[in-house]
């Protein structure tokens, strides 16, 4: 049996560029315990890697090198490469979507409008935390 560890000790990276989206994403993280880096481009999340975050939940279409951008990148990071969520509303079989499903670095992608439950479920299961009791 794996050890769980608390949500307060993992950082996560929230990228998306609607605003709404990004602080309800943000407010749902925060209020499980996790710590919350945001950004809202794939040009701020690379920029945000420097800080390490344990986990990562991105927006896929988004302007700049977007979503697609930031896996990219990740697949020339050296070192551990932290887990990927994909949220999107667009549909499995758009293009992208399925570019982003086949990167290794992706444990889960999410449509839109995001059920917090599954959200949380995926970020408790893949870095192994617990949610806070109350």
């Amino acid at each position: 049996m794996f050890e769980t560890t608390d949500p307060r000790s993992k950082r996560v990276l929230v990228v998306d560029d609607d605003d709404e989206i990004r602080l309800f994403l943000t407010t749902i993280i925060k209020g499980a315990g996790f710590e919350v880096l945001v950004g809202s481009s794939g040009e701020d999340a690379i920029a945000r890697l420097a800080q390490k975050p344990d986990a990562i939940v991105t927006d896929l279409i988004m302007p700049g090198c977007g979503g697609l951008g930031l896996l990219k990148h990740l697949k020339t990071v050296s070192g551990p490469v932290p887990p990927v969520i994909v949220i999107t509303a667009y549909e499995q079989r758009h293009p992208q979507v399925s570019e982003a499903l086949m990167d290794p670095n992706v444990i889960q992608c999410l449509a839109k409008p995001i059920n917090e439950d599954k959200l949380l479920g995926a970020l408790h299961r893949y870095l192994k935390t617990e949610p806070l009791p109350g």
